[in-house]
């Protein structure tokens, strides 16, 4: 018969709501890439790792076309650099993907961590750093869209340009310099190729703070892992160069056009309202930011402590803590253990994994410290009928499932028991110990290394188990038919092998018969998956986005300098008095920036009638008109005025009135030359 053992060490782990369904998307997935990669290669557990290591092949491609690119000539260098098949093409289309496949590690890990919970407490710096990373990562990425100055990278700085003007920061309008009477400034790429440039070497000091409260943090994947995803970018890059569309022409509707919907997915939402667009965007700034507080356990698990008359000092807890919550400090009995193990609550997760590491049994979270887990077994012990002669399983209860389908396959037949545990790498070498003196055999089956939950968990368990790290006393798991499998529930056919080869009883127990390798690699199968998904990845960069325009532009654009008024009044006595002597004028004057009323009409119908306030935080600047309209081709009758809203305040009234032909997905523009309204 299956037994599960259901004691006071149990410690569920806590998600937020509604994570329930995500989470068992994601473990499908999982399963998927674990059964084509094996756990141990599978990338969805890289996921922050291999965001990392696209970061770095962007900042060293970088510095290549950062030698190449010409900000006097921005398309055109770009174009230059993609007809040098040598260099140029396949470096710029490896910074192009790896910046791509960036966004899809992100988004991967931001779900993960939701999923699993890791955003509140000890592991809020980490999420708010996260927050900043995204938000560098997007800056980074469409001010390099914008420097190459085509089509897609127009569409990015005029939308980018329309939600900007609605925060009243600026002393003029960002758009004014898209509006196509003037050439973009040289400025203008400057400032976007600084802040390409600074804000990545921005996004490492981050990244170290992302990763201040891990110990032993990794930046980059395993070896064979980088070597592969590298692999795979390179040969992408050399068969399938990113594309360049043409170049951005202000005066020209930008149509069906090649659109990086990695980061051009907010276009079409932006180009149909700046405002709601904003809104959006601010929302979910505000909402990402707030998650480490809208979404926490309540009550808090309770942080792990150690037991001062019991401690020993050994210091293990303190190299196996993963979160370096754990410090040394001056032991109570100086002259018998000169240290003591101190647990830091503001940066204990409670993952349990230090129950594992005292010899003493003297630390662990309330409830599920070593001696509570040895309590659980011996009763776990107690409730199996004829435990010599069962093989038992030890499990994670959080490995994608893999406990309930080890109780649906082998509850009917009763051939193996099944002891469950938070965490692998909380099981104490004293309690593995005893479980294997009482069972037939033993086998622990731990959650892929990269795939922990509590992140070294399994790593510590192979340590104590396999390589008798401390407490481990030498030799006693050893002589013991106790074997450690690292598995996942997509690798049934593995862990089905292993628990069909546990022996019935002690005596037929082999040292090495839980080694049975898996099935023979699938090349052909990885190698097509890999295949794909760098694919998707150069498909996604390139998609079309929007559609060719078969109206016309009438757009209206100028900045209109010197239309003020000045107001003057008398000060009284009093007011005098109060001002300091060298400030007291009998009269005082201000010029205030005159309001302008704006009509535009096109063959008598009137398309637009708004009042124009000088823009800037105390509306004192120019006056500025930046406005679209819709119009069918063909030569129509266009009247604009534009005149002050209060008579007799002075001010220019500006006046156009003309037959104007309006050409297919061309922009008539209308522009202040000369001290008249024109065409242009």
């Amino acid at each position: 018969m299956l037994v599960r053992v259901d004691a006071n060490t149990r410690q569920d782990a806590w998600r937020p709501p509604g994570a329930r369904g995500l989470e068992a998307v994601l473990a499908s997935v999982d399963r998927v890439f674990d059964h084509v990669y094996t756990s141990a290669y599978n990338p969805l557990h890289r996921t922050g790792t291999l965001a990392s290591l696209c970061l770095a092949v962007t900042l060293v491609t970088g510095i290549y076309l950062l030698f190449v690119y010409e900000i006097a000539r921005p398309w055109e260098s770009v174009a230059a650099i993609q007809r040098d098949p040598y260099f140029g093409r396949w470096i710029r289309a490896l910074h192009r993907y790896a910046s791509d496949a960036a966004v899809v590690a992100v988004v991967l890990h931001v779900l993960r961590l939701l999923v699993q919970g890791k955003t509140w407490g000890p592991r809020a710096l980490a999420w708010i750093t996260g927050v900043l990373l995204i938000g560098m990562m997007l800056v980074s990425a469409v001010t390099g869209f914008v420097l190459v100055w085509d089509g897609f990278g127009q569409k990015l700085a005029v939308a980018g340009a329309k939600m900007l003007r609605l925060v009243p920061l600026f002393p003029e309008p960002p758009d004014r310099a898209f509006v196509g009477d003037a050439p973009v400034p040289a400025q203008f790429f400057f400032m976007n190729l600084f802040l390409h440039v600074a804000v990545p070497l921005g996004m490492v000091f981050f990244l170290w703070l992302h990763t201040a409260r891990l110990a032993r943090a990794a930046w980059f994947p395993e070896r064979r892992v980088m070597l592969v995803a590298l692999a795979g970018f390179v040969l992408l890059s050399l068969a399938w160069p990113a594309p360049v569309p043409p170049k951005a022409d202000l005066l020209t509707i930008p149509g069906r056009i090649a659109t990086d919907w990695f980061y051009g997915f907010w276009l079409p939402l932006a180009s149909a309202s700046p405002a709601t667009a904003l809104g959006v965007l601010s929302s979910l700034i505000v909402v990402l930011v707030a998650v480490p507080w809208l979404i926490r356990p309540a009550p808090r698990p309770g942080a792990a402590f150690a037991d001062p008359e019991s401690c020993e000092g050994c210091e293990q807890c303190f190299q196996d803590c993963p979160f370096d919550a754990i410090q040394m400090v001056t032991g109570l009995h100086p002259e018998q253990h000169p240290l003591l193990a101190s647990v830091q609550p503001g940066l204990c997760v409670s993952c349990g994994l230090c129950t594992g590491s005292c010899a003493s049994l003297a630390i662990g979270p309330p409830g599920r410290t070593a001696r509570d887990q040895l309590a659980g077994a011996r009763q776990f012990v107690a409730d199996v009928d004829d435990a010599e002669y069962r093989p038992l399983l030890v499990t994670c209860r959080h490995n994608g499932g893999l406990s309930d389908r080890l109780r649906s396959r082998y509850a009917t037949d009763g051939a193996a028991a099944l002891f469950e545990v938070d965490c692998v790498g909380s099981l104490h070498p004293g309690t593995v110990s005893y479980l294997g003196r009482r069972f037939a055999a033993t086998l622990v089956i731990a959650c892929p290394a990269q795939n922990c939950l509590y992140r070294e968990g399994t790593t510590l368990a192979e340590a104590r188990i396999v390589g008798e790290r401390r407490p481990a006393v030498a030799g006693q798991i050893e002589r013991l038919p106790v074997r450690l499998l690292q598995a996942s529930r997509g690798e049934w056919s593995k862990i089905v092998t292993a628990i069909e080869a546990l022996p019935l009883t002690t005596a037929s127990a082999e040292p090495a018969f839980l080694e049975a390798p898996p099935r023979g690699p699938r090349w052909a199968l990885a190698v097509a998956l890999s295949v794909a998904l760098l694919v998707l990845v150069a498909a996604g960069s390139r998609s079309p986005q929007g559609a060719d325009s078969s109206h016309s532009l009438l757009r209206l654009g100028w900045r209109l300098t010197g239309q003020v008024r000045e107001r003057c009044r008398d000060l009284t006595a009093e007011e005098l008095a109060a001002r300091p002597v060298h400030m007291r004028r009998a009269r005082e004057c201000v010029n205030e920036v005159l309001t302008y009323d704006l009509m535009a009409a096109v063959d008598g119908q009137q398309l637009t009638r708004k009042r124009v306030k000088s823009p800037g935080l105390r509306a004192d600047r120019p006056l500025s008109v930046e406005e679209d309209f819709k119009v069918t081709p063909g030569e129509h009758t266009v009247a604009i005025t534009f005149a002050p809203a209060e008579r007799g305040d002075g001010g220019k009234p500006l006046t156009f009135e003309g037959r104007v032909l309006f050409a297919p997905a061309r922009v008539v523009l209308i522009t202040y030359e000369n001290g008249h309204l024109a065409v242009r």
